[in-house]
Order: structure tokens, then sequence, then C-alpha cells
């Protein structure tokens, strides 16, 4: 796993300036469909990574692209980002970004990680659970893993709901390895 704090404190710069000014959902629908302009193996990225290319050339490439096409805050942030050589941070800054604005909005990002990919109406009936229990709104992102046996994971922020076979397997074999006879 890639760490993203620094990815998280360009984020919350971006947040913090775009939540003073109104301009968040505005940003992020800008930053979002930037995210493939930027994409390793784009020749955007490629320019942008040349040690050919002066800095300022590459700033005022970045600056004539995208004024008038995006929020002069975005132009900046990533201005910011290339001078600090942290563009290729720039996806994970968008993800921050992303889980900030909804934090703000009360949305919360779940984790389902199950054994078997889920049906859509297992899935649908998981959702409604998870939003009845957390009293608010989830985003669900779901993943499969076949070590899990059956059943499922669960990670809602920092709270972990582990209904799966294989732990459910190491708790009965524990507690037989502790029973005395």
């Amino acid at each position: 796993m890639k760490d993203s704090t620094v990815a998280a404190r360009y984020a919350k710069a971006l947040f913090l300036t775009t939540e003073k000014r109104g301009e968040t959902a505005a940003a992020l629908g800008d930053v979002r469909g930037l995210l493939e302009v930027f994409a390793p193996g784009t020749r955007v990225a490629a320019f942008m990574a040349s040690p050919q290319t002066r800095l300022a050339d590459k700033r005022t490439a970045l600056k004539s692209a995208l004024d008038g096409r995006v929020g002069r805050t975005v132009v900046v942030f990533l201005d910011l980002l290339l001078r600090k050589k942290r563009l290729p941070e720039f996806a994970a800054a968008v993800r921050e970004f992303e889980a900030l604005v909804e934090r703000a909005q009360g949305v919360q990002r779940a984790l389902v990680v199950s054994a078997v990919p889920l049906e859509d109406k297992e899935a649908r009936r998981l959702h409604e659970t998870l939003e009845r229990w957390t009293n608010s709104t989830i985003k669900v992102t779901r993943e499969v893993d076949p070590a899990l046996l059956g059943g499922a994971l669960v990670r809602i922020g920092d709270r972990l709901v582990d209904r799966s076979v294989r732990t459910l397997l190491e708790t009965i074999a524990k507690q037989l390895n502790e029973a005395s006879v």
C-alpha cells in the first residue's frame, strides 16, 4: 500500500481553499475530469515529467491549456504540484480530496470484501443495512478475496465487522484448543 500522507496534505489544502471560496463541487468535477489527462503513460504526463523541458515552459503550457476550462483554484493547485515535483501524486490527491468532500457531505466509505462476488440483490440489501446501521449515507466498494472461504468483511472508517468463515473457523479452533476435557 502506497503512503498517501503527502497526497492527503495537498488534498486538504485544496479542500480548505475551495470550501472557503465555495468552489468545492466545481473543483471536484474539474480534478476528476483531469485524472485521465494526467494519468501515467499519457502524453501530458510524459511532457510534465520530461527533464528536457524547462519548468517555466511546463507551467506556461499548463496554464494556457487549462485557463478557462477548469477553475482557477484547480489550475493553481496543479501548478503547485508541478513546482513541488508532486504531479505523480495527483491521482492519490484526487482520491483524498473526494474522501474529504464526501466526509463533509456526511457520506462514509465502506469496503466490503467477500469470498465470492455479491449478487446485486445481496449488495443492495447489505448497502441498505449499512446505511441503517451507521445512520448515514454509505458509498460501498466491493472486493473479492477467495481466502475468506465464505461470508464477508466490512470496513467503515476505523470499524471492522468480520463475519468471514475463515475468522469463525479460527475462533472455533481457538476455543477447542483452550477447552479442557
